[in-house]
Parts: C-alpha cells; sequence; structure tokens
C-alpha cells in the first residue's frame, strides 16, 4: 500500500472526532465490513444518487489494449429526475439539505440516533422527494430510522428497529416502502404510515447491497461472506408479501476470505452481477458472477485480469456493459458475451482508487482515489486528466445528481495532530465539494459543520 494511502488508514483510525474515525462500526462483522471497503449502491438502487463504493486494497495492474464490446441488450432509458436538493447524513447524526442551484447549505436537521450508521446508503430519498430517510442506531435501543418531511426539512417520529444494527437504507421503484438491511435480515418500512413490517429472514444480510428487478417485484438482498464451508448467497424477495425465496448460492473462484460486495441488475432485467473480491488476491483471483434472473441461478464467474479485490460494480445504462474497480485498474465486461475485456489502467499517480460511478447518460465512468477523481470516458476507454478536489476527505462517498450535471464529493477541515510519530490531520469539519461534469473542475468548499460525510441522496 501506498504512503498516502497508509497514511489515510491511519487518519481514519485514530480521529478524536466522536464517535471515533469518521463512526467506527459496532461490531466485529461490521468492522470486517469496513475492512473491504464497502462496495457500491446497486445499479438498480433506487436512490436518485447514483453511488457505487469499492474498497482501498493493495492491487496488480493488468491489460493494455481494449476490445469494441458486441452490441447487448438494448435498454429504454429512464426519465431524468429533477432534483433540488441534496441531503447530506454526517457522522454527528444530522442530515443537511444543500440547494443544487446555489449549493448553499441549510439548517441541519438533527435525527434522534447517537449517530448514523456508517455506510454509503445511510439515507434515502422516495422518488416523489418527500421524504428522506436517515439510518442510525442507539447503544441499547437498536437502530432508528428518522424520516424528513422535505416541504419543511423537519424530522418526523422515529422509527425504532429493536436491538439490531441496521446498515442501510433502499426504497422500492413504487415508492410504497423503505427497506432497511441488518445484520439478522431485512425490515420493511410502509412509506404512507412510516410503520416497521416484520423483519424479512432466510439468511444473513450482513451487507447493503441489495438491488431490485426493473418491475419492482423482487428485491435481491446479498449475503456476502463466504469461505470453505459457508458459500455467499444472494437472496431474492418478492415485494409484493415481502417473503425471502430460496438463496442463490454463488460460486467463487477462491474458496477462502471472498466477500460478496457489489451486485447491480441490468435495465432489461434479465441478468444480475454480483462481485467477489479477495483482499490482496491477485490476478484471475476476485470475479464477477452473472446470476440468471429467470432462473435464479447463478452462472460461471468472470474472472477478473486485475488484481486485487473486486469490489466497485457499476452497469452502463444502454445495458450493455458493466465495469469492475480493482484498486488501480477498471475492468469492463461485455454483457452480451460475459466476457472481460482488457482492463482501463489508472494513473500511477492516482493511489489507490477506492469508489467507482458512472454517468446517467453512461457517457464518463468517474474513479475516487484519495488523491482526486479521475474521469474515464467509456465510448474510447480513455482516462483523462485527474480532478484535484480540495480538502478531499479520504475514503469519502461520490455522488452524481440524476441530471448528470454535477458530482459531490464529501470533503473536510484538518488540523495537524501526531500519533505514534506520524504525523496526521485531526478532522475539525466537514462538507463537500460540487464538480461540474462539463468541465471536470472543482468547485468551492461547502461547509457541513460538524461531522463529515456518510451519505448523499437527491430529492426533487
Amino acid at each position: 500500500m501506498d504512503e498516502l494511502s497508509l497514511r489515510a488508514l491511519l487518519e481514519r483510525t485514530t480521529s478524536p472526532e466522536p464517535p471515533l474515525g469518521q463512526i467506527v462500526d459496532n461490531s466485529l462483522r461490521a468492522g470486517r465490513r469496513l475492512r473491504h471497503r464497502r462496495r457500491a449502491t446497486a445499479a438498480a438502487a433506487l436512490s436518485a444518487a447514483a453511488i457505487v463504493v469499492v474498497a482501498t486494497v493493495p492491487t496488480l495492474t493488468s491489460g493494455a489494449g481494449h476490445k469494441v464490446s458486441k452490441p447487448g441488450p438494448a435498454a429504454v432509458a429512464a426519465p431524468t429526475a429533477v432534483a433540488r436538493i441534496a441531503y447530506v447524513a454526517t457522522s454527528y447524526g444530522t442530515v443537511v439539505p444543500i440547494s443544487l442551484a446555489t449549493n448553499v447549505a441549510g439548517t441541519p436537521i438533527k435525527g434522534p440516533e447517537a449517530f448514523p450508521v456508517s455506510s454509503e446508503t445511510a439515507a434515502a430519498a422516495t422518488r416523489d422527494g418527500r421524504t428522506v430517510y436517515e439510518v442510525g442506531l442507539n447503544p441499547g435501543v437498536g437502530s432508528t430510522v428518522t424520516p424528513i418531511d422535505t416541504a419543511t426539512n423537519t424530522a418526523g417520529p422515529t422509527i425504532t428497529l429493536n436491538k439490531v444494527e441496521a446498515t442501510g437504507i433502499t426504497i422500492a421503484p413504487n415508492g410504497k416502502t423503505a427497506y432497511v438491511t441488518t445484520g439478522s435480515g431485512v425490515f420493511p418500512i410502509t412509506t404512507a404510515t412510516n410503520t416497521a413490517g416484520k423483519l424479512i429472514k432466510g439468511t444473513r444480510f450482513w451487507s447493503r447491497e441489495v438491488a431490485f428487478a426493473p418491475d419492482g417485484k423482487t428485491m435481491y438482498a446479498v449475503n456476502p461472506f463466504g469461505g470453505t464451508r459457508v458459500a455467499p448467497t444472494v437472496t431474492p424477495i418478492r415485494t409484493a408479501t415481502n417473503t425471502a425465496r430460496r438463496p442463490i448460492k454463488i460460486p467463487v473462484l477462491a474458496k477462502t476470505n471472498n466477500v460478496l460486495t457489489n451486485l447491480a441488475i441490468t435495465p432489461n432485467g434479465n441478468t444480475g452481477y454480483v462481485a467477489d473480491g479477495v483482499y490482496q488476491g491477485g490476478p484471475y483471483v476476485s470475479s464477477v458472477i452473472p446470476i440468471s434472473l429467470a432462473t435464479n441461478r447463478a452462472l460461471a464467474p468472470i474472472a477478473i485480469a486485475a488484481g486485487g479485490q473486486a469490489l466497485g460494480l457499476v452497469i452502463a445504462p444502454d445495458g450493455r456493459t458493466a465495469y469492475v474497480l480493482s484498486s488501480r485498474a477498471v475492468t469492463p465486461i461485455d454483457i452480451a458475451t460475459n466476457q472481460a475485456e482488457p482492463a482501463i489502467n489508472l494513473p500511477a499517480t492516482a493511489g489507490y482508487a477506492y469508489r467507482i460511478a458512472i454517468a446517467p447518460n453512461g457517457k464518463t465512468l468517474y474513479v475516487l482515489t484519495p488523491r482526486g477523481l479521475v474521469p474515464i470516458r467509456t465510448a474510447s476507454k480513455t482516462v483523462l486528466p485527474m480532478i484535484n478536489v480540495p480538502k478531499l476527505d479520504l475514503f469519502t462517498v461520490l455522488a452524481i445528481t440524476p441530471d448528470g450535471r454535477t458530482i459531490y464529493v464529501g470533503a473536510r477541515i484538518t488540523r495537524p495532530r501526531m500519533f505514534r510519530g506520524h504525523k496526521l490531520a485531526q478532522t475539525v469539519g466537514g462538507g463537500v465539494v460540487p464538480i461540474s461534469t462539463a468541465t471536470n473542475t472543482a468547485g468551492q468548499f461547502i461547509s457541513i459543520g460538524a461531522g463529515t460525510t456518510v451519505a448523499i441522496t437527491f430529492a426533487p
């Protein structure tokens, strides 16, 4: 691991900001999830923000040339949502509204929890934009979900989910149900009444990775951890009845230390893709596994030539290509043939990349690293100059507005401190930086006050 990435990890671990770090996870499993550096909002997840995340791990690079993908299944483009406000969930248990028109932050909205869930899906907006939900945790009480009325920017009555630890929240396509993933299963919340239903079991859902079929009739949830004896799985859930079906066993190339991290579904609903990552894995160890959604059966794993942990996974809006991030490279996968194409190598100066997102028009990928944001043109597979992000928060979130005009990246204000002979940065305030996709230039830092950025969602 390079010096900057190591320094970033030290800063993240030792920051005195309460709660410790950017939010210390509250269990060994959550710690494991953080060590493997969590991945992306599934491409089919219905938060308007297209956020996809991956881990920071040492990686080998591979590949030089690129082939042209064969035409894949055509997809009907979704109508562009008109978002007005970005809602930023912070590590201090607040949600800060930011006007997309003026980039001015409003008054922080305080939730009742002690601290929020440390997850890029800790907040989600309903499609009509009337409500934003934030997930948090109160020790001794359990997880809490706070509905925020976007007309008044006020928090409504708390929804308590007993003594479970939530990992994220997503909204069904029809907007009628919010689903909260936890270490025990999935809780459905009826958005009309803000009441929680019965826990949906069927497997362990220790992941915030879920994705909906385009028709919204089925939700797929990842059970990420496997090993020599336990296979990782993906569980289909009927949204009409909120019942789990038989889990889909996922074949992996490595038989130990494998972690399913990302789940995405093609726009035509035929195939799901799940990324299988092995920490510090070599070439052809990590993989992407296709799932036939007609039969709910996993197909043969697609080996990734780029070394490292395959984590970040996004699917192009036209449904022809999936892209997987492996720290120092992005590997395109031809969906028509399920063949991996040569890797697109990131600049050596970029450091270890940890997040990936794709523009709504599918023309550009954006890869976030501790040194800046790297754009990649999908048509030519050309890596463009890295965008310098002022006050970049190391291992932060990445969110693209529904119209694709602006990217928001988490940022922070720091001051020097020493820790065991290392000069580190103590966080004294957080914020976001807007980046214009037309010019690939960063705007001015927008302060969100105390705390750092945990999740970003957009509301009309």
